[in-house]
C-alpha cells in the first residue's frame, strides 16, 4: 500500500471510530412499578413531568400545561447539567440527587388515580425527548400507546384531533379505556 493510500485508510478508521463514538442514542423509557421510569440512550436529563388528563377526560397529553402537570422535577445545575439517561431509574415522587422537584412546588406528589391514562415527557439534552403514556391500573402502572391522539391549534385553541394528515377531526376517547390500554399495551 502506498503512503497515501495507508493515510487515506487511517483517515477513513479514524472517521469511522468517530462517528461511531458521537453517535446519538434516542432517549428511552420503560414503565415499571410505582410507577418507575427507567431511562436508556446517550443524552442528559434536563426534566422530567408527569401530565395528568384534564377534567372530564381519561387521557392525558404532554403538551407543556403546567396546569395539567402533577410531578415534575428539573436539574438543579442547570439545564445541561443533568444526569445522564443510560441506567437512570426514577420513582414518580421520589427526587434524585442533581435534581429539584418544580411541581407541585413544596409538597409532595400527588397519588395518582387509577382508570386513567397519564402521559409523560423526558426532556434530555444531547439527544432526542422522549414522551409516552401509562395506564394507572388497580394493579398498578401499564405502558401504552396513543397511537391517534395529535394536538392542533384550532381556531387559535390547543384542540386534541386524530393524527391524520390534512384533518382536524375531533379525537374521541374510546369508550372502553381498559380494552384500549390491553389492545395498545407497549411489551417489555
Amino acid at each position: 500500500m502506498t503512503r497515501s493510500g495507508k493515510a487515506a485508510f487511517l483517515a477513513g478508521v479514524l472517521s469511522l471510530m468517530f462517528l461511531t463514538a458521537c453517535r446519538e442514542i434516542p432517549t428511552s423509557v420503560i414503565v415499571g412499578a410505582g410507577p418507575s421510569f427507567s431511562l436508556g440512550g446517550s443524552g442528559r436529563l434536563a426534566s422530567f413531568t408527569i401530565y395528568a388528563p384534564r377534567n372530564g377526560q381519561k387521557i392525558a397529553f404532554p403538551d407543556h400545561d403546567v396546569a395539567t402537570a402533577v410531578w415534575q422535577i428539573t436539574a438543579t445545575k442547570g439545564y445541561f447539567k443533568g444526569s445522564q439517561v443510560k441506567g437512570l431509574r426514577l420513582i414518580y415522587g421520589d427526587v434524585p440527587d442533581g435534581y429539584q422537584q418544580a411541581v407541585p412546588e413544596k409538597s409532595q406528589a400527588p397519588k395518582l388515580v387509577s382508570g386513567v391514562v397519564y402521559a409523560f415527557f423526558a426532556e434530555t439534552t444531547d439527544a432526542p425527548i422522549s414522551t409516552g403514556y401509562f395506564y394507572m391500573g388497580d394493579s398498578g402502572p401499564v405502558q401504552t400507546e396513543v397511537p391517534d391522539l395529535c394536538l392542533m391549534f384550532v381556531q387559535g385553541r390547543k384542540t386534541r384531533v386524530k393524527c391524520k394528515l390534512n384533518a382536524a377531526e375531533p379525537y374521541y376517547e374510546p369508550v372502553d379505556l381498559e380494552k384500549y390500554v390491553r389492545d395498545h399495551q407497549i411489551k417489555q
